[in-house]
C-alpha cells in the first residue's frame, strides 16, 4: 500500500497503522441543545466512551472517525483522553452538521462563506477550537481534524444556507488536501457531487457520501452515484429500522459484483442505544465481532472485506 498521512487528535499518523478503520463513528458529544430533545446523543461519559473504544479495540479496530464537527458537542482534548485511553486512533472531524444541532440564532447560519472556509481550513491546518457552541470559538488546541464534515437535507440544494456551508466546506477541503464527508438524506446527491466537484474544485475521490443505505431497495441509485467517483459510506449497520442484515449484505455484494468494491466503506454511526459501554447489547464493535464473519458467510473474500476496512479508508482518508 502506498504510504499515506493521516490527521489524529493525537498527531498523524502513516497508514501502516490505520489498520481496520469505521469511518463514521460518534464517540463523546457534549454542550448541544439536540441533547435536550435527543437524549441518546448523550454519550458525554469520558470512561464509558474510552471503554466503548476499549472493546472496539480488543475486537480488531484501529481508527474510527468521530463525526460531530465543530461547535455540535464536540471536545477536543476529551477526544484526545479518549484515544490514549482505548489505545484507538481517532480522526476528528471540522465543518457544520445538520439544523438540529443549532439553535435559531447561532452565529453558523449568518457567518460568510468565506469566513467558514477559512475557519474550517484552519482547524486542519492550525487545531480545532474548543467551543463556538453559543459563541465563535476562539481557544484553539494543537489537536487537528483530519476530516470536514458537511450535509445536505431533505430540502437538498434549494436551501441557500446549505449551499453556502456546502461551498465553504468544499473550498476548506480543497485548499486543505482533506477529505469531505456529506450527510445525505436520499435527496439531491448528484447536484451535491457537482457543485463540490464543479464549484471547489474537490475531486470525488475525496468525497465521502454518508448514509446511502438508509434505503437498500433502488440499487441503481446506488450505481449512480458510485459512478461519479465517490466513496459509498455505508454507515447504517446496526440501524435496523432502515434494514436488515440480509438486505445491506445483499446491496454490498451486488455495489462489488458491479465494479465498486474500492468505493465502499461501513460504519455504524451510533447513538447510545447502540453503544455496549451506554448500556446496549450493540456496540460500535459490532462490524468485527458480527458483521464481517456474516459477509464471509455470504462468500465475501478476505481480500474483498480488506479492501472495505482497511484499503478504502486508508485512501479516503489521507491528507493531501
Amino acid at each position: 500500500m502506498e504510504k499515506r498521512l493521516y490527521q489524529t487528535v493525537l498527531g498523524d499518523l502513516s497508514s501502516e497503522n490505520l489498520g481496520h478503520c469505521q469511518p463514521h463513528e460518534h464517540i463523546y458529544i457534549v454542550g448541544t441543545i439536540d441533547q435536550e430533545i435527543c437524549p441518546l446523543i448523550c454519550m458525554n461519559n469520558l470512561p464509558l466512551s474510552a471503554k466503548e473504544l476499549t472493546l472496539y479495540r480488543e475486537k480488531g479496530g484501529s481508527t474510527v472517525v468521530d463525526a460531530n464537527p465543530l461547535a455540535t458537542g464536540r471536545d477536543a482534548l476529551a477526544l484526545q483522553d479518549i484515544s490514549r485511553l482505548s489505545g484507538v486512533n481517532i480522526i476528528a472531524t471540522t465543518g457544520y452538521h445538520i439544523p438540529k444541532f443549532y439553535p435559531a440564532d447561532h452565529w453558523i447560519w449568518t457567518a460568510p462563506e468565506e469566513e467558514l472556509t477559512e475557519l474550517f481550513a484552519s482547524e486542519i491546518t492550525d487545531g480545532m477550537f474548543l467551543e463556538g457552541f453559543y459563541a465563535r470559538p476562539t481557544v484553539r488546541t494543537d489537536s487537528k481534524a483530519g476530516l470536514i464534515k458537511a450535509m445536505i437535507t431533505k430540502d437538498g440544494l434549494q436551501d441557500a444556507h446549505t449551499v453556502r456551508m456546502l461551498t465553504a466546506a468544499g473550498k476548506a477541503a480543497a485548499k486543505t488536501g482533506a477529505s469531505i464527508m456529506v450527510h445525505t438524506e436520499g435527496f439531491d446527491e448528484l447536484a451535491m457531487i457537482d457543485l463540490l466537484a464543479g464549484k471547489t474544485g474537490v475531486d470525488p475521490a475525496s468525497i465521502l457520501v454518508c448514509h446511502v443505505d438508509r434505503q437498500v431497495e433502488d440499487l441503481k441509485r446506488h450505481e449512480e452515484i458510485a459512478s461519479t467517483g465517490v466513496f459509498m459510506e455505508y454507515d447504517t449497520i446496526t440501524l435496523f429500522q432502515f434494514h436488515n442484515n440480509a438486505d445491506e449484505l445483499r446491496m454490498l455484494r451486488h455495489m462489488t459484483d458491479k465494479g465498486f468494491l474500492d468505493q465502499i466503506l461501513i460504519s455504524t454511526d451510533p447513538e447510545t442505544d447502540r453503544m455496549k459501554a451506554y448500556g446496549s447489547k450493540v456496540g460500535i464493535d459490532y462490524i468485527l465481532e458480527h458483521f464481517i464473519p456474516l459477509m464471509k458467510l455470504c462468500g465475501f473474500s478476505e481480500e474483498e472485506i480488506r479492501a472495505i476496512t482497511v484499503t478504502n479508508p486508508a485512501r479516503a482518508l489521507s491528507i493531501g
